[in-house]
Protein backbone atom coordinates (compact mmCIF):
# COMPACT_ATOMS: atom_id res chain seq x y z
CA UNK A 1 0.00 0.00 0.00
CA UNK A 2 1.02 3.75 -0.80
CA UNK A 3 0.81 5.96 2.14
CA UNK A 4 2.31 8.59 0.38
CA UNK A 5 4.20 10.70 -2.10
CA UNK A 6 5.95 13.60 -2.73
CA UNK A 7 7.79 15.96 -5.64
CA UNK A 8 10.62 14.75 -5.32
CA UNK A 9 9.67 11.31 -6.52
CA UNK A 10 9.50 9.64 -3.41
CA UNK A 11 7.19 7.00 -2.61
CA UNK A 12 6.61 5.19 0.69
CA UNK A 13 5.28 1.40 0.46
CA UNK A 14 3.76 -0.20 3.70
CA UNK A 15 4.65 -3.52 4.42
CA UNK A 16 1.88 -5.62 2.26
CA UNK A 17 2.40 -8.90 4.83
CA UNK A 18 4.78 -9.64 7.08
CA UNK A 19 5.63 -12.80 9.55
CA UNK A 20 8.02 -14.75 11.13
CA UNK A 21 9.46 -18.18 11.64
CA UNK A 22 11.26 -19.83 14.52
CA UNK A 23 13.74 -23.21 13.83
CA UNK A 24 12.39 -25.20 17.46
CA UNK A 25 8.87 -24.14 16.08
CA UNK A 26 8.54 -25.14 12.74
CA UNK A 27 5.02 -25.46 12.21
CA UNK A 28 3.89 -22.52 14.05
CA UNK A 29 2.41 -18.96 12.30
CA UNK A 30 3.12 -15.98 13.62
CA UNK A 31 1.36 -13.40 10.97
CA UNK A 32 -1.25 -11.50 13.22
CA UNK A 33 1.34 -10.69 15.68
CA UNK A 34 1.96 -6.65 16.73
CA UNK A 35 5.60 -7.60 16.40
CA UNK A 36 7.85 -9.35 14.41
CA UNK A 37 10.83 -11.25 16.68
CA UNK A 38 14.98 -10.51 16.06
CA UNK A 39 17.56 -12.59 18.34
CA UNK A 40 21.31 -12.44 18.48
CA UNK A 41 20.75 -15.85 15.81
CA UNK A 42 19.70 -17.02 12.54
CA UNK A 43 17.06 -19.42 13.67
CA UNK A 44 14.61 -16.78 13.60
CA UNK A 45 13.70 -15.43 10.66
CA UNK A 46 11.48 -12.38 10.02
CA UNK A 47 10.27 -11.46 6.94
CA UNK A 48 8.33 -8.09 5.20
CA UNK A 49 6.72 -8.28 1.61
CA UNK A 50 6.39 -5.16 -0.45
CA UNK A 51 3.94 -4.48 -3.65
CA UNK A 52 6.30 -2.89 -6.11
CA UNK A 53 3.18 -2.74 -8.32
CA UNK A 54 2.58 1.24 -7.55
CA UNK A 55 5.93 1.64 -8.90
CA UNK A 56 6.03 3.16 -12.48
CA UNK A 57 9.26 5.04 -12.78
CA UNK A 58 13.18 3.41 -12.53
CA UNK A 59 14.06 2.97 -9.25
CA UNK A 60 16.88 5.26 -8.31
CA UNK A 61 17.52 4.33 -4.37
CA UNK A 62 15.32 1.79 -2.03
CA UNK A 63 15.90 2.30 2.16
CA UNK A 64 14.18 0.62 4.68
CA UNK A 65 12.58 1.88 7.62
CA UNK A 66 10.75 0.02 10.86
CA UNK A 67 9.78 0.71 14.66
CA UNK A 68 11.50 -0.87 17.58
CA UNK A 69 8.84 -2.31 19.50
CA UNK A 70 10.58 -2.67 22.67
CA UNK A 71 13.74 -1.30 24.35
CA UNK A 72 17.08 -4.04 24.83
CA UNK A 73 19.81 -3.15 26.62
CA UNK A 74 22.25 -4.62 24.26
CA UNK A 75 22.43 -3.27 20.39
CA UNK A 76 22.00 -5.76 17.94
CA UNK A 77 23.99 -6.50 14.60
CA UNK A 78 21.40 -7.24 10.98
CA UNK A 79 21.14 -8.73 8.12
CA UNK A 80 18.36 -8.03 5.27
CA UNK A 81 18.47 -10.33 2.36
CA UNK A 82 15.99 -10.34 -0.57
CA UNK A 83 13.90 -13.88 -0.68
CA UNK A 84 14.78 -15.96 -4.07
CA UNK A 85 11.97 -14.38 -6.46
CA UNK A 86 9.78 -17.39 -8.15
CA UNK A 87 5.82 -17.06 -8.53
CA UNK A 88 5.56 -19.69 -5.85
CA UNK A 89 7.76 -17.95 -3.01
CA UNK A 90 5.75 -14.45 -3.52
CA UNK A 91 2.68 -15.92 -2.50
CA UNK A 92 3.30 -16.95 1.17
CA UNK A 93 0.36 -16.05 3.04
CA UNK A 94 1.29 -14.38 6.18
CA UNK A 95 -0.99 -16.03 8.37
CA UNK A 96 -3.18 -15.20 11.94
CA UNK A 97 -1.04 -16.97 14.47
CA UNK A 98 -1.20 -14.25 17.77
CA UNK A 99 0.33 -16.53 20.43
CA UNK A 100 3.23 -14.83 21.94
CA UNK A 101 6.61 -15.68 20.37
CA UNK A 102 5.76 -19.03 19.80
CA UNK A 103 2.57 -18.77 17.54
CA UNK A 104 0.14 -20.83 16.79
CA UNK A 105 0.26 -24.14 14.70
CA UNK A 106 -0.42 -23.14 10.98
CA UNK A 107 -3.16 -24.01 9.42
CA UNK A 108 -3.54 -24.74 4.96
CA UNK A 109 -1.74 -21.67 3.41
CA UNK A 110 -0.14 -19.89 6.36
CA UNK A 111 3.71 -19.40 5.97
CA UNK A 112 6.06 -21.15 8.23
CA UNK A 113 9.75 -22.09 8.51
CA UNK A 114 9.35 -25.29 7.06
CA UNK A 115 6.60 -24.52 3.92
CA UNK A 116 5.35 -21.88 2.20
CA UNK A 117 1.93 -23.06 2.16
CA UNK A 118 1.81 -25.57 5.34
CA UNK A 119 1.93 -28.85 4.21
CA UNK A 120 1.09 -27.72 0.64
CA UNK A 121 3.68 -26.02 -1.56
CA UNK A 122 7.57 -25.55 0.15
CA UNK A 123 10.26 -23.01 -0.31
CA UNK A 124 11.91 -23.35 -3.56
CA UNK A 125 14.91 -22.34 -5.32
CA UNK A 126 15.07 -20.53 -8.45
CA UNK A 127 15.64 -23.67 -10.32
CA UNK A 128 12.96 -25.51 -8.69
CA UNK A 129 14.52 -27.08 -5.94
CA UNK A 130 11.53 -27.74 -3.22
CA UNK A 131 13.59 -29.81 -0.20
CA UNK A 132 14.82 -26.52 1.53
CA UNK A 133 12.95 -24.16 4.30
CA UNK A 134 13.40 -20.60 6.03
CA UNK A 135 16.43 -21.25 7.68
CA UNK A 136 18.40 -22.80 3.74
CA UNK A 137 20.74 -20.17 3.08
CA UNK A 138 20.01 -20.94 -0.42
CA UNK A 139 16.41 -19.21 -0.22
CA UNK A 140 18.47 -15.78 0.20
CA UNK A 141 20.14 -13.89 -2.09
CA UNK A 142 23.33 -11.77 -1.20
CA UNK A 143 22.48 -9.37 1.60
CA UNK A 144 21.25 -5.99 0.67
CA UNK A 145 22.00 -4.40 4.43
CA UNK A 146 24.01 -5.26 7.56
CA UNK A 147 23.31 -2.80 10.29
CA UNK A 148 25.84 -3.14 12.65
CA UNK A 149 25.26 -1.89 16.89
CA UNK A 150 21.89 -0.73 16.01
CA UNK A 151 20.78 0.54 19.50
CA UNK A 152 17.09 -0.34 20.46
CA UNK A 153 14.63 1.39 22.06
CA UNK A 154 10.95 1.14 22.06
CA UNK A 155 9.12 3.05 19.43
CA UNK A 156 12.54 4.25 17.97
CA UNK A 157 12.18 4.47 14.41
CA UNK A 158 15.49 2.99 11.79
CA UNK A 159 16.11 3.55 8.81
CA UNK A 160 18.68 2.77 6.31
CA UNK A 161 19.57 2.04 2.72
CA UNK A 162 19.23 -0.93 0.40
CA UNK A 163 21.91 -1.95 -1.96
CA UNK A 164 19.75 -3.78 -4.48
CA UNK A 165 18.21 -1.09 -6.79
CA UNK A 166 18.75 -3.75 -9.50
CA UNK A 167 16.87 -6.43 -8.08
CA UNK A 168 14.04 -4.59 -7.28
CA UNK A 169 14.01 -3.43 -10.75
CA UNK A 170 14.19 -6.78 -11.82
CA UNK A 171 11.29 -7.43 -9.36
CA UNK A 172 8.97 -4.30 -10.73
CA UNK A 173 8.95 -5.41 -14.23
CA UNK A 174 8.15 -9.11 -14.08
CA UNK A 175 4.52 -10.25 -13.40
CA UNK A 176 4.86 -11.00 -9.42
CA UNK A 177 5.54 -7.78 -8.55
CA UNK A 178 6.48 -8.66 -4.67
CA UNK A 179 9.45 -8.12 -2.75
CA UNK A 180 10.05 -10.23 0.24
CA UNK A 181 13.24 -9.16 2.94
CA UNK A 182 14.55 -11.73 5.32
CA UNK A 183 15.41 -9.86 8.51
CA UNK A 184 17.73 -11.91 11.21
CA UNK A 185 19.98 -11.24 14.00
CA UNK A 186 24.19 -12.56 14.06
CA UNK A 187 25.05 -10.49 17.35
CA UNK A 188 23.06 -9.02 20.51
CA UNK A 189 21.21 -10.88 23.38
CA UNK A 190 17.58 -10.77 24.06
CA UNK A 191 14.70 -10.31 21.83
CA UNK A 192 14.67 -7.77 19.45
CA UNK A 193 11.15 -7.05 18.54
CA UNK A 194 9.82 -5.09 15.48
CA UNK A 195 6.85 -3.63 14.77
CA UNK A 196 4.70 -5.32 12.62
CA UNK A 197 1.63 -4.08 10.22
CA UNK A 198 -0.73 -5.91 12.69
CA UNK A 199 0.62 -2.77 15.39
CA UNK A 200 -0.52 0.11 13.21
CA UNK A 201 2.97 0.90 12.75
CA UNK A 202 4.27 -1.01 9.61
CA UNK A 203 7.47 -1.54 8.12
CA UNK A 204 8.09 0.53 5.27
CA UNK A 205 9.74 0.56 2.14
CA UNK A 206 11.29 4.23 0.76
CA UNK A 207 11.31 4.43 -3.03
CA UNK A 208 12.55 7.14 -4.93
CA UNK A 209 12.41 7.13 -8.52
CA UNK A 210 14.23 8.71 -12.02
CA UNK A 211 11.72 11.34 -13.30
CA UNK A 212 11.21 9.94 -16.66
CA UNK A 213 8.56 7.00 -16.80
CA UNK A 214 8.48 4.03 -18.66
Amino acid sequence: MVISTCASNEIILEASKDTFGRSNERNKNNGASPHLLLTHSPSIISMVSFDLSSITNEIAKVELRFRQHNSVDVPINLVVAPMVHTANNTSWVEGSGVLGIRGRNATVGEATVTWRAFRDKPWELENGDTKIGLLDTKLWLTPVAKPAGLKWMENNWVKFPLDNVAIIEEIRKSDTKMVTYGIWGLSGKGLYLMSSKESAFAPELIITQNNSSE
